[in-house]
């Protein structure tokens, strides 16, 4: 079956059953659809859909693990409103969290293209705020190598990331 005729024929039998299953998880009707449609963008994504074995399974697995992603990051931002005080109405904008998570996502696919000893560097760094002594100890480096892997991970993300705007 051709690739195209495969998606659709998926797309057609399980789609309105995913919505169901994810609604009835979420209680909600537009995250469940938007849920269902990042699912099939999924399947598009993948490198040959045809060889899903049970695409039934399948989809329900993505689209359960996509629900729950979303949750976890509700929770996240609902956690994060709390702690640093924020009221709904203080809160970032639709739009600048939308921003936001795009320009997170370009970080994230941008370090996918690094060496792995700039992007351990960087998150060490970035997300767990180590020192660069700590992280070339962790990495068994010199702290000029973490340096290093520093500035050639942030001239990336800068040339990336300007790209993309």
């Amino acid at each position: 079956m051709k690739r195209s005729n495969f998606i659709k024929s998926i797309f057609l039998e399980y789609q309105l059953e995913l919505k169901r299953y994810i609604s009835q998880k979420l209680g909600g009707q537009v995250e469940a659809e938007e849920i269902v449609q990042d699912t099939f963008h999924n399947v598009l994504r993948s490198e040959n859909p045809e060889s899903i074995e049970n695409p039934r399974a399948y989809l329900y697995k993505t689209a359960y693990n996509l629900a729950l992603n979303r949750i976890r990051s509700q929770k996240h931002h609902e956690n994060y409103l709390a702690q640093h005080n924020y009221s709904a109405e203080e809160a970032p904008s639709p739009e600048r969290t939308v921003s936001a998570l795009r320009d997170l996502e370009a970080v994230q696919n941008a370090l996918d293209h690094l060496p792995q000893k700039c992007r351990q560097a960087f998150i060490l760094s970035r997300v767990q705020s180590k020192t660069y002594s700590e992280i070339a100890e962790e990495l068994n480096v010199s702290t000029s190598a973490v340096e290093k892997y520093m500035i050639r991970t942030l001239e990336y993300l800068r040339e990336v990331l300007d790209k993309e705007s």
